[in-house]
């Protein structure tokens, strides 16, 4: 009997911990096709073009008069850096960052370059907007969502610009150029880079609270839509 019932607790023990490490394995598999899809790609000719586009635009921008502010990296090296994110990839072929540049003129550079971020974090806002419509949209034509409901739902992405610019928090700053004007005004352009699967999940999370307030009902159809 003794015998028996340490038979069975060796089973149960033996069952549990292939169970566990099953569990383990596949959420390490599914964590490992996470980090895999968020790896960034550049092809050597990507990454050439990208040094000849810097260049060039570095050469511009000096003949125009622009110069880098103290403590900043060489204009070339920043442009540089802008350009290879421009044309980094992620594991499924698709553009890694989200890049946005915008130029302002203010009356001092402190202030035309806070404006110039402002500007470039709308462009971004609007980018990721576009995507996720898209993004979403796709997936209401492959589910048997309710016509009235896909409606509503695309609604509310369609207005959400506001709603996602809200969410822009960890945007990289990469390239700052400023140069003084004949009246003393300062143009100052700036150009940010925003990761692709981060700004989408952050919108997908906002756009999901602004659903509950409105609509339960429509925020729990966002969800099956696997976000």
């Amino acid at each position: 009997m003794k015998k028996s019932l340490f038979i069975s607790a060796m089973f149960a023990l033996v069952m549990a911990f292939t169970t566990s490490v099953c569990a383990q394995e596949k959420a390490t598999g599914d964590a490992y096709k996470n980090l895999k899809k968020q790896e960034k790609v550049m092809s050597k000719e990507a990454s050439k073009k990208a040094s000849k586009e810097a260049r060039k635009q570095a050469k511009e921008l000096t003949k125009e008069g622009f110069k880098t502010p103290v403590g900043k990296l060489p204009m070339e090296k920043q442009l540089q850096n802008a350009w290879n994110k421009q044309v980094e990839l992620d594991t499924e072929g698709n553009p890694y960052w989200y890049i946005a540049s915008a130029r302002v003129i203010g009356g001092n550079q402190s202030a035309a370059a806070l404006q110039a971020t402002n500007a470039a974090k709308i462009d971004l806002a609007g980018q990721i907007q576009t995507k996720v419509s898209q993004l979403i949209e796709a997936k209401v034509a492959n589910d048997d969502m309710g016509q009235e409901e896909a409606a509503s739902l695309s609604s509310v992405v369609a207005s959400s610009k506001s709603v996602i610019s809200a969410t822009l928090g960890r945007t990289i700053p990469l390239v700052e150029v400023y140069r003084t004007l004949d009246n003393k005004n300062v143009e100052v352009m700036v150009t940010l880079g925003y990761s692709q699967q981060a700004a989408n999940q952050a919108a997908i999370k906002a756009i999901r609270k602004e659903l509950a307030s409105k609509s339960e009902e429509l925020a729990k159809e966002l969800d099956k839509l696997g976000y």
